[in-house]
C-alpha cells in the first residue's frame, strides 16, 4: 500500500468497523519498523461546492439551518457526489436543489482534501455564472433561505470569521481568487 513511507513501515491488516451509505471507518494496523500501531481513519462520500456569481461583484449565498451548531450560517451551495455522477453533475444538480438556479456556465476551479492526517475525501470548487431559473429541491434537513450579497460585502464576512463551514470558505476564498484573475 505504501510507497512513499519511511523505510520499514507496511500496512499489517485493515478493517472495516463502520459504514454507511455516507461514510466508512477502518482500523489499519501498521507496521512501524516493529512498533505496532491502530490507526483509525474514516473514508467520507467526495462532495462539490459551488460559488454562483450573479455579476461581476455580487455572489448569491444560502443560509442553511444547521443542528449541530443549532443555527443559521451563511454558507455557499455543496453536497455530495451520488454514485454514479462526476463532480461537474453533481455541483450543477446540488446548485438547482439549494437554489432554484441552473449554470449556463460552470467552472472549475481547484479541489482539496479535508483532512488528510484521517479523513479520505475530495472537496471539489466549481465558479458558476450565467444563473437561470431551476427548481429547487430540498430534503427533509435541509432549511435554506438564499440571498444576494456584494462581493465586497463577502469578504468583509470573511475577514470578521462570520462564514464558519470549511468548505464554503475554501471554496469562497479559491473561487474569489479565480473570479478577480478572470473577470472579462
Amino acid at each position: 500500500m505504501f510507497r512513499n513511507s519511511p523505510r520499514g513501515w507496511r500496512l499489517e491488516s485493515s478493517k472495516k468497523v463502520y459504514s454507511n451509505r455516507l461514510i466508512k471507518v477502518y482500523e489499519d494496523t501498521l507496521d512501524l519498523n516493529g512498533f505496532k500501531k491502530i490507526y483509525t481513519r474514516l473514508v467520507r462520500r467526495n462532495f462539490s461546492t459551488i460559488v454562483p456569481f450573479v455579476s461581476d461583484d455580487k455572489i448569491l449565498t444560502i443560509k442553511s439551518y444547521r443542528h449541530l451548531v443549532d443555527s443559521r450560517q451563511i454558507e455557499v451551495p455543496s453536497g455530495y457526489i451520488e454514485d454514479g455522477e462526476s463532480a461537474e453533475q453533481a455541483a450543477c444538480r446540488e446548485l438547482e436543489e439549494e437554489t432554484g438556479f441552473r449554470a449556463g456556465r460552470l467552472v472549475p476551479v481547484g479541489s482539496y482534501t479535508v483532512d488528510y492526517s484521517m479523513i479520505e475525501q475530495e472537496g471539489n470548487i466549481f465558479a458558476a455564472y450565467d444563473l437561470k431559473p431551476g427548481r429547487k429541491s430540498h430534503g427533509r434537513m435541509e432549511v435554506i433561505e438564499t440571498e444576494v450579497i456584494t462581493i465586497a460585502q463577502l469578504r468583509r464576512l470573511l475577514l470578521e470569521g462570520k462564514v464558519l463551514n470549511a468548505a464554503s470558505l475554501v471554496a469562497l476564498y479559491k473561487a474569489l481568487d479565480w473570479h478577480d484573475k478572470n473577470r472579462l
